[in-house]
């Protein structure tokens, strides 16, 4: 009798002194710091926001893979905020559950979603996040992934596409009026979007409102002041890319 109460004594001691079963989350956390345990969210690019008429668009939560091969993924969660605004907190998650960086925007009214694109061409994937679309162009909130991993906010240009040109410019196509587009071009500095020139490519029109003729020409503001180029030499150049000529060749009439 006094054995077997000895031995049960003993094998108290052991299971006190035993290190407690690893969890996933606590795995998790060692490989990638503090992680969470979260719910399954839907994906990204298959989810739509709902069309809440006067009250703007609602955005469902959701999670976006990002394809650079990094294994990140963004969640994107939305909440109403006070103005009629929305907050979208955007957590960037690694394997394992860990937030390494969370981002906060305010959008306005837009129907779009987050989505992840390499606008620099460096091979990183890069996050834009829509805040605001009118009746065409849609403004954005561009974070740029750079060596971390780590995202920076360079910038919030205005369009419906974001082109890195072959002349190394960011250009993003958009439109004024239907019968006029632009393209503003960007060189990226010290992680910022700075403006070079903006073409503007109009379509002449006769009275029935059919193109005659097509024209592109460059804003003579500040940005080109910048650019140490003459608005003769800026219109020669960027007028010809190849960016600006796919605009112009769609608007030009039909012979």
């Amino acid at each position: 009798m006094k054995l077997h109460l000895g031995i049960c004594a003993l094998a108290l001691v052991l299971a006190a002194c035993s290190p407690a079963p690893t969890t996933e989350a606590e795995t998790a956390g060692e490989a990638g710091g503090v992680a969470a345990k979260r719910l399954p969210l839907p994906d990204c690019a298959e989810v739509e926001a709902a069309d809440q008429g006067a009250d703007g668009w609602k955005h469902p939560d959701c999670r976006l893979m990002l394809p650079d091969g990094s294994g990140l993924a963004i969640e994107a969660r939305y909440t109403a905020a006070e103005d009629e605004s929305t907050q979208v907190t955007v957590q960037v998650v690694q394997t394992g559950d860990a937030t390494i960086q969370e981002i906060v925007e305010r959008m306005g009214n837009t129907f779009n979603g987050p989505s992840s694109e390499d606008f620099d061409k460096d091979g990183k994937a890069d996050i834009v996040l829509p805040l605001e679309t009118g009746n065409v162009n849609t403004t954005w909130a561009l974070w740029r992934q750079v060596d971390g991993p780590k995202f920076v906010r360079v910038g919030e240009p205005s369009g419906v596409s974001l082109v890195k040109t072959d002349s190394g410019f960011i250009a993003v196509q958009g439109r004024s009026s239907a019968a006029e587009y632009y393209v503003d071009f960007f060189k990226l500095e010290a992680d910022e979007l700075k403006p070079v020139v903006s073409a503007r490519v109009a379509g002449q029109t006769d009275d029935d409102g059919k193109v005659t003729a097509v024209t592109c020409d460059i804003e003579d503001d500040e940005a080109l002041a910048g650019s140490g180029l003459t608005a003769e030499l800026a219109k020669e150049q960027f007028c010809a890319e190849p960016t600006v000529q796919g605009l112009i060749a769609d608007m030009k009439p039909t012979p």
